[in-house]
């Protein structure tokens, strides 16, 4: 997201860079939509974050995208036709930051750096794709809002940099345990350095995995905290020192926790990853660009690859399945200027690359939202996804027990019947044995969850 401070143009002649790649590389685009004539900030920006949602009920996916002034909700279950369902508003105006997280069959939306009405809002998506519902709208909990996470798990979104109707908080701990109606359940605890000052006054993004929670504190850099409740929050390690040091914007894990990977929100710094098996002494292990003068903005770990949405450079894939040794395997740029002035916020925002027909959702600040596949064969991409074979779901038919063993990191399972309601639910390790023993003789669909990594398949239950 954007920072919160202006960024400092020292003169033109340093932001002028010859834009050296190709349009794409092993990307292809299947659709794509904008509206030029939508309200504008900074001259030319339009959209912002996005995110999607998979209904598995009619097995339909859906993408949630931000502009200045409102929420678009679009059907993309045809991947090449985007198809806009309805528009909302998003309270706030002039918005040139919104965040997107989703819940079930929920939508939380935030914004930030905004004038008007700044809220917490919740849609239900369960109505799709006949109308969207707008359940939640306060700033009670939140007026202005820099980013969320969902942990879907402990059933907690962590509204960061959260600007309240009097006062604002690092980063609040809210309670889903009634979806429509969260709850505060306590404040982030920023420790004190023994001058008297915090370690850092803001959370601008954070990944959190059970309730070991990963902070990118801006130009404070990377804590690591333990967050049961409030009375139990623990300071863990951090990561405030090290090779192109910058704004810390966001992180996320690889799916054995060992390595982390996060961005720096400044040009021409690097993408790094570090070794935090031992958080008291996280271990530098190697950094990456699409460019020398690229500015990344979040990137995600699928599987052996990292996701990035890289501002001027577009939409870019690396293999780093050797975090030692990252590999630029292919790009998609929706930034096409020749040649590429490097310098501020333009091109591509956010990704979504989770949805399970394995499409990748794109957003570029001024030219609108695209639709995108990987051609795996080009690039050698094979995603954890519908029948992918990293995943063994056994026997099937099977009558007591299914066993599934996947190298990917789930949090949770769910079990839909033919008629698409839940019949069992459970957490979920990477070799795990579910018990079907109570369920009826019939036709399932077996869900295992992430915060954001989906994959489904069907089976029999036998008597």
């Amino acid at each position: 997201m954007y920072r919160f401070s202006f960024f400092v143009f020292f003169t033109f002649v340093l932001g002028f860079m010859t834009h050296s790649q190709s349009i794409s590389q092993g990307v292809i685009k299947l659709s794509h939509y904008n509206n030029p004539d939508l309200p504008k900030v900074d001259g030319t920006d339009i959209w912002n974050d996005l995110t999607g949602w998979y209904d598995p009920i009619r097995k339909k996916e859906y993408a949630i995208c931000g502009t200045t002034d409102s929420i678009y909700f679009f059907d993309v279950s045809n991947p090449t036709e985007l198809k806009l369902i309805q528009v909302k508003s998003g309270r706030s105006i002039q918005a040139k930051n919104r965040d997107f997280e989703t819940f079930s069959h929920y939508v939380y939306c935030v914004s930030d750096q905004a004038n008007g009405d700044g809220r917490l809002q919740i849609f239900d998506l369960q109505y799709l794709p006949d109308s969207v519902q707008e359940v939640y709208a306060s700033s009670k909990l939140g007026k202005f809002t820099h980013t969320i996470f969902i942990d879907s798990v402990l059933k907690r979104l962590y509204m960061c940099s959260n600007t309240l109707p009097v006062g604002f908080s690092a980063m609040d701990v809210l309670s889903l345990e009634k979806p429509e109606a969260p709850t505060l359940l306590f404040k982030l605890a920023v420790p004190i350095k023994p001058n008297g000052g915090f370690l850092f006054n803001k959370v601008h993004e954070m990944y959190a995995r059970n309730d070991t929670c990963f902070l990118s504190a801006e130009y404070n850099g990377l804590y690591f905290f333990k967050l049961k409740d409030a009375q139990n929050q623990q300071i863990l390690g951090s990561i405030t020192s090290y090779p192109e040091q910058g704004y810390n914007h966001s992180s996320w894990l690889d799916k054995t926790g060992k390595y982390i990977m996060f961005t720096d929100e400044d040009r021409s710094l690097d993408i790094k990853i570090f070794d935090i098996s031992n958080y008291t002494n996280p271990k530098f292990v190697s950094s990456f660009n699409s460019s020398d003068q690229a500015m990344s903005h979040n990137a995600y770990w699928l599987g052996d690859f990292a996701y990035v949405s890289s501002y001027h450079d577009g939409f870019v894939i690396y293999d780093i399945k050797n975090p030692y040794d990252p590999q630029k395997v292919a790009w998609y740029d929706t930034h096409p200027i020749e040649p590429e002035i490097y310098g501020g916020y333009k091109g591509c925002w956010g990704i979504y690359p989770y949805l399970p027909s394995k499409i990748i959702l794109a957003s570029d600040l001024t030219n609108g939202i695209y639709v995108l596949k990987v051609d795996s064969q080009f690039c050698g991409i094979n995603l954890v996804y519908k029948d992918d074979p990293k995943i063994q779901v056994y026997p099937n038919p099977a009558a007591n027990e299914l066993n599934v063993h996947t190298f990917e990191y789930f949090d949770y399972y769910e079990i839909y019947n033919n008629l698409g309601v839940l019949v069992l639910k459970g957490t979920f390790n990477t070799l795990s044995k579910i018990d079907i023993t109570d369920l009826k003789t019939g036709s399932y669909v077996l869900y295992l969850k992430s915060n954001r990594l989906n994959f489904h398949q069907s089976f029999i239950k036998q008597p």
